[in-house]
């Protein structure tokens, strides 16, 4: 599978932007120090991640360097999310590699929303018709990438497997 086809991954990426922000408005109120499903981070460290990533998807996308900004946390996290929704408003249609992106994107923040929610005992919601899209458009970010230090080590799904445990499998994370 391939981007040869028109895949409009742009609403993928604005749901996903969307999950992050509703987990990012309950670890406002978490410690920065709780663990993660990313074993190696704790939640601070995380949300920092997801507003790192939120600004460089920007970047690619409007091909513009980030404004730097003075705010931390969620709050952070929270502006380089809305900056990165009005650059996918803003950009040109057919453009392969803003979709490309967007899809990139669109897993980047539903799995680490995930990861949030985990870690602040929230009891994540992905939506099912989202996680279905980005299950079936798996291969185009996952079939050839390196993933030492991406993410964890691809997992079996279990017999029975929902879209939810097979997408996070798919990012050596289990849910039970």
């Amino acid at each position: 599978m391939s981007l040869d086809a028109p895949v409009d991954s742009r609403p993928l990426l604005l749901v996903a932007a969307d999950l992050m922000s509703a987990s990012l408005h309950v670890a406002r109120r978490t410690l920065p120090t709780r663990p993660t499903p990313c074993s190696e981070w704790q939640l601070g460290q995380l949300v920092h991640h997801v507003a790192d990533s939120a600004s460089t998807l920007t970047e690619v996308i409007t091909g513009a360097a980030p404004i730097p900004t003075t705010t931390t946390g969620c709050i952070r996290a929270e502006l380089s999310l809305n900056e990165l929704r009005q650059a996918v408003s803003d950009a040109p249609a057919n453009a392969p590699a803003v979709d490309l992106t967007s899809l990139t994107g669109a897993f980047e923040l539903t799995v680490h929303a995930w990861d949030i929610d985990t870690a602040v005992g929230a009891t994540p919601r992905l939506p099912a018709d989202h996680v279905r899209a980005l299950v079936r458009l798996a291969p185009i970010v996952l079939s050839e990438i390196d993933r030492g230090g991406l993410f964890g080590a691809r997992l079996a799904s279990p017999s029975g497997a929902s879209d939810t445990q097979r997408l996070l499998a798919l990012f050596g994370r289990r849910a039970g």
